[in-house]
């Protein structure tokens, strides 16, 4: 983690504020009513767009004190019937500059914070202005020390905040306790209990060692990607709900519970997942957000393999199941170009909608022009005439159904070829329930942009 510009300076912050503040939202008192709220939105399914309302920061940076209630709204009171209240000291100036900057106040004990990434490495690190760097810095250094409040930022608009806020809770997966929802100046928690926080850790540890172990046994990327693509599509189902807590965003949810336990995780948790696994095999990484045609928000990951980047969508190659299905494997959407998803499945990339129809832009991703590591592509599963097409769909039915599997799939090198395929589908059908009895039908979820003959046997 980047601490330069960062300076931590005491304040009481007491754990029932904060566990009130995450779940109520604004808080209770009238300062956090005025205050500008934000959603960040990375995740797929039921979810809207942000809830944002107009800011009136504070103005000034003068010292604030306040009661400390709990989650029913009622004042917190010591053993002698006092009220019980915290006060937040205003930002020293910079030593170097004597202007103010952004600083965060705790004296709670942090929890131990993964650093085996720093920050300014981060290729989305880079992207941002001089000012822009404070204060993800101050953010990233507010999360790790579970302070609540950054200050220096009472003159930040909303589109700021919002862009700063939104990428690092999107680019910093180790901060799982982070909430989605922040105001200008301000962060929430789903946790704020440090011994939980670092219990939870372990539990993530335990597993993802497990995952690197298998993975480091791999000598190229594409090969540990395919073990972290593997893992998380086979340990994880697609959740909904977003209730607040329950780290469905987040990799708790997602490497919590052992290999034994599906998590349930929404988009966002398979993107950081991926990226988290990337952060500790060294390969360069990045959570991307946006939509899918419907305009339900979505994220996924671009990934460096051998000096190019590439598009890599876990969620979308792990089926929303009402009965999860165990080797159910696909891989559409594992390493591919921008040119075969960007405004044909993937819409509105990193660009968030404010509701007073202001769009704010997190930042541009690099371009992934190539297709050379793409999973088609690089296993010679591209076909260019019926006959090979047709012969390499019957081997790939004939391993799925021999290996226990329910999805086979090829991709074919045009349109014609791929209309030609998709329209004998139902010979296919005849073919694998001819010589394989427990097959009862094949159903298609073919991709024409990608020019991909997929099917899932059914049993």
């Amino acid at each position: 983690m980047k601490k330069k510009n960062l300076k931590v300076i005491s304040a009481v912050l007491a754990m029932i504020t904060a566990l009130t503040m995450v779940a109520s939202g604004c808080g209770n008192n009238a300062e956090d009513q005025e205050e500008f709220v934000t959603n960040v939105i990375t995740q797929a399914g039921e979810e809207t767009e942000a809830q944002n309302t107009t800011s009136t920061a504070a103005q000034n940076e003068e010292p604030i004190t306040e009661t400390i209630r709990d989650e029913n709204g009622n004042v917190v009171t010591d053993a002698a019937g006092e009220p019980v209240t915290q006060q937040v000291v205003t930002a020293a100036p910079d030593d170097q500059g004597g202007e103010n900057i952004f600083e965060s106040m705790t004296t709670k004990p942090a929890p131990v914070v993964d650093t085996s990434v720093d920050s300014s490495t981060r290729y989305v690190y880079n992207t941002l202005t001089d000012d822009e760097k404070a204060l993800y810095d101050a953010i990233v250094g507010a999360a790790s020390n579970m302070s609540t409040r950054i200050f220096g930022t009472q003159n930040l608009s909303s589109s700021e905040w919002t862009k700063v806020f939104g990428i690092v809770y999107n680019q910093e997966p180790q901060l799982f306790w982070l909430n989605s929802k922040s105001v200008v100046g301000r962060l929430y928690y789903n946790e704020i209990d440090t011994d939980k926080i670092n219990s939870m850790q372990k539990e993530i540890d335990a597993t993802v060692n497990t995952i690197l172990k298998e993975a480091n046994s791999k000598s190229s990327t594409f090969d540990k990607l395919l073990v972290f693509h593997d893992y998380l599509v086979l340990n994880s189902t697609f959740e909904k709900s977003d209730e607040a807590g329950n780290y469905n965003q987040t990799i708790y949810n997602a490497f919590s519970g052992g290999t034994s336990k599906q998590g349930n995780i929404q988009c966002a948790g398979y993107a950081k997942a991926m990226q988290y696994l990337c952060d500790k095999a060294g390969i360069d990484c990045m959570v991307i957000t946006g939509t899918n045609e419907k305009g339900t928000t979505h994220a996924w990951n671009k990934v460096k393999v051998e000096g190019e980047w590439y598009n890599l969508d876990a969620t979308w190659d792990d089926p929303i199941l009402s009965t999860p299905i165990t080797n159910y494997l696909r891989y559409n959407y594992f390493l591919v170009p921008d040119s075969w998803i960007n405004e044909k499945t993937h819409f509105n990339i990193n660009t968030v909608k404010l509701s007073n129809g202001e769009k704010v832009k997190y930042y541009d991703p690099p371009k992934a022009s190539s297709d050379a590591q793409n999973y088609f592509v690089k296993n010679g599963f591209v076909y260019n005439d019926h006959d090979s097409a047709d012969k390499a769909l019957k081997a790939e039915l004939d391993k799925a159904v021999s290996e226990g599997k329910v999805v086979a799939h090829i991709m074919v090198g045009s349109d014609s070829l791929y209309n030609e395929i998709k329209g004998e589908l139902k010979d296919y059908q005849e073919y694998i329930k001819g010589k394989n009895s427990k097959v009862t039908k094949l159903t298609e979820s073919c991709n024409p942009s990608m020019r991909l003959i997929q099917v899932k046997i059914v049993y």
